[in-house]
């Protein structure tokens, strides 16, 4: 499997204003010799690479001022990306105003957090200026739909985003927040929430495909892979849409986003295969589902 990996990490706990508890907190001079540490064993910046790392101080809540800053000097200084969580809700703009005393958009202008080498997950609470300064740099964003619904977070302005210029991508956010982490399904939330915000027109099941594809690797700085082109890499998902559940569909890519099938028939990495037929062959799947089910229920007994 491609991998794009990211060192996270959490800096300041409750103790110290932070939302993580203190149990769950790093030494910020570890984090930084931990981080380059994973860098130089795991990234492969080469064309075609299978594993790529960036950085990724959690959020401004659980993250100091000179940690945002010291890793984004870090990562530029190895040649990797950088990652964070940024304007995810209400909270998170009331944090920035009352302890940076400014919005989200200006504390990552302020530390070095813009630009096409930085993405942000979820920018739910962006206003104009913001999306301007986004897109003027170049700075991707990642899209959870899902999870923004499931924490109540808001709708975010990904119509604003793309209409501006702003790199869009999708993405699952976590387990804590999406209960499945099938990127298909937020393929198919996506549009719904634009429009409910925007209306009927303001987003087209091809958009969000791209989104989906092409998105996610200009986000991710892969110019060689996201789309079906001669020179890219063989990375392929092929879903059959002679079921029921898109029969009478006129428009395959509308009947993938809005009505398809969840489950790819088969995907080829690099030329290879890992799902055949429905079934993943790197792993037993049943058997993985039966050891964590076993693990749940061991976590719920305590």
């Amino acid at each position: 499997m491609r991998l794009h990996a990211t060192r996270g990490s959490m800096s300041i706990g409750q103790s110290k204003g932070g939302l993580p508890p203190d149990c769950v907190v790093e030494n910020e001079a570890a984090i930084l010799k931990d981080s380059q540490r994973v860098v130089e064993a795991f990234h492969d910046p080469r064309p075609g690479a299978m594993v790529r790392v960036a950085l990724a101080p959690c959020s401004p809540f659980s993250v100091s001022r000179e940690l945002m800053r010291d890793s984004a000097v870090l990562a530029r200084s190895l040649g990797v990306m950088l990652h964070t969580h940024l304007a995810e809700n209400e909270e998170d703009i009331a944090f920035s105003l009352e302890k940076f005393g400014c919005r989200p958009g200006q504390y990552a202008s302020d530390l070095g957090w813009l630009g096409k080498d930085v993405w942000h997950t979820h920018r739910v609470k962006l206003d104009a200026a913001e999306i301007r300064l986004f897109a003027e740099t170049g700075t991707g964003v990642a899209h959870c739909p899902s999870s923004n619904c499931r924490l109540g977070s808001g709708i975010a302005p990904i119509r604003a985003m793309l209409d501006a210029g702003v790199p869009v991508s999708l993405g699952v956010d976590g387990f804590a927040s999406n209960d499945s982490s099938h990127l298909l399904a937020e393929a198919r939330q996506a549009p719904f929430l634009q429009r409910i915000a925007g209306g009927a027109d303001a987003i087209s099941a091809r958009q969000v495909l791209e989104a989906a594809t092409r998105g996610g690797a200009a986000v991710l700085g892969r110019d060689d892979l996201g789309q079906l082109a001669i020179g890219k890499r063989a990375d392929l998902a092929i879903w059959d849409m002679r079921g029921i559940e898109t029969a009478g569909a006129w428009d395959p890519v509308a009947a993938l986003i809005f009505c398809g099938p969840k489950r790819a028939r088969d995907v080829l990495v690099e030329g290879r295969a890992v799902v055949r037929d429905g079934r993943f062959l790197p792993l037993d799947i049943p058997l993985l589902a039966q050891a964590a089910a076993i693990a749940v229920a061991r976590l719920v007994d305590g």
